[in-house]
């Protein structure tokens, strides 16, 4: 059950990004600064600020799909240990901290310290599915 809350905390992160993905879409619409048919297949120019915001809400459903697949095997199996949640915790603590650095317009961010908080939190989803692997393992065979 103590998986839950690291996943709420990403789903929270995700709804937010949604919610600020529209906001961002709306008010470059409502400033003529873009039209709604270039979301159709998201084609032509858009400013920096929306593709970098757009950037984001993707990489949402890519590396942290695998995080919600441990926590929720993890639960399911029920047979993890604290260093699984340990694990789960670094993820979200670091996907935390790359959150904070994607807020801010890209073009002109040093990548250096989004990428070192990105590789963290893969070191960690790494670390998780590797203790799954071996804790199946240990009772299974």
């Amino acid at each position: 059950m103590a998986f839950i809350f690291p996943m709420i905390i990403m789903a929270f992160m995700k709804i937010f990004l949604t919610f600020r993905l529209l906001y961002k879409a709306y008010g470059f619409l409502k400033g003529k600064k873009i039209l709604l048919k270039q979301f159709q297949l998201y084609e032509g120019e858009f400013p920096d600020e929306l593709r970098s915001a757009r950037y984001q809400f993707q990489n949402m459903f890519e590396i942290p799909i695998l995080f919600y697949i441990l926590c929720l095997i993890n639960m399911f199996l029920d047979f993890s240990y604290t260093s699984d949640l340990v694990f789960a915790w670094g993820f979200v603590i670091f996907r935390i901290i790359h959150f904070f650095f994607r807020l801010k317009n890209q073009r002109d961010l040093n990548i250096r310290p989004r990428t070192l908080a990105f590789v963290l939190s893969l070191i960690f989803l790494s670390l998780g599915w590797s203790s799954l692997f071996f804790n199946v393992i240990s009772r299974y065979i």
